[in-house]
């Protein structure tokens, strides 16, 4: 029950977070940053024979959040120019 809790103040919290800051990172480096983040994750969990699942779980849902703002932020930019070049065409 609390490692719920934790993954819903965690997918929140880093909901606000992500929303609010602007991101420069390529969304390549944001991957490999997490998959990093994630294996150090994994890693901590066995080296120290922890039964908390949330060790894991959280810093996969801040970084499945963090990749898919960016993944967003970059769509958004893409169809804005798209837009704007299509005004520019027609006018």
């Amino acid at each position: 029950m609390l490692e719920i809790i934790f993954a819903a103040v965690a997918f929140v919290g880093s909901l606000i977070y992500f929303n609010k800051k602007s991101l420069q990172i390529s969304v390549w480096r944001a991957m490999g940053i997490s998959i990093l983040i994630i294996l150090a994750a994994i890693a901590l969990f066995v080296l120290t024979g922890s039964r908390f699942m949330s060790i894991i779980i959280v810093p996969t849902i801040i970084c499945s959040v963090y990749v898919s703002t960016l993944y967003r932020e970059m769509l958004t930019r893409i169809h804005e120019r798209q837009q704007k070049l299509l005004k520019q065409r027609e006018g």
